[in-house]
């Protein structure tokens, strides 16, 4: 994290109605924000919009937030609940987006993700997909990942293994 943003200070501000003080965490988070929507949703306007409501509902419920977590694994609740809902409103199955490299492109252009490699993830189930998005492209820590999915820390480690294992096999010969 940036030195001159502090999450736990700029959500006191906020809970004692300091409106201005939204405005660092929406810039610290829009672009993971985006992100994860597009990975969920797979159109960019789509995306943008769950994005942007989002943050509109992380500002009107900061005040259920509890100040000793972390802000992120708590917003991105928010927005995977968002990209469910916009699912459920049109009847489709929710699906992760098969455009990995679409991601990968959006944030920084990661260059430790080759083309092949994008492939081989896109192929993924939906929940190894989220895993690999969450630990490899938002950087997220074990601790986050297990608390975003609500699952032990261990299965989280173990899941991981298991997709590198598929993605070593599966990337065999294509690079």
């Amino acid at each position: 994290m940036k030195e001159d943003f502090n999450e736990k200070k700029i959500i006191r501000k906020l809970k004692r109605g300091n409106k201005k003080a939204f405005e660092p965490l929406v810039k610290f988070y829009m672009k993971r924000a985006y992100n994860i929507a597009l990975g969920f949703i797979n159109n960019e306007q789509d995306a943008l919009d769950i994005s942007q409501e989002a943050f509109i509902k992380a500002y009107k419920n900061i005040k259920t937030f509890d100040e000793n977590r972390r802000f992120f694994p708590w917003f991105y609740q928010i927005i995977k609940r968002l990209c469910f809902d916009y699912y459920n409103k049109r009847k489709k199955q929710m699906i992760f987006s098969n455009n990995f490299s679409t991601i990968i492109h959006n944030n920084n252009g990661n260059s430790g993700f080759t083309d092949e490699l994008a492939d081989a993830i896109s192929k993924l189930n939906p929940e190894q997909r989220e895993i690999i998005i969450l630990r490899y492209v938002e950087g997220c820590s074990y601790e986050d990942i297990a608390m975003i999915l609500e699952k032990p820390v261990g299965t989280i480690m173990s899941s991981i293994f298991y997709i590198k294992k598929r993605l070593k096999k599966e990337l065999e010969g294509k690079l």
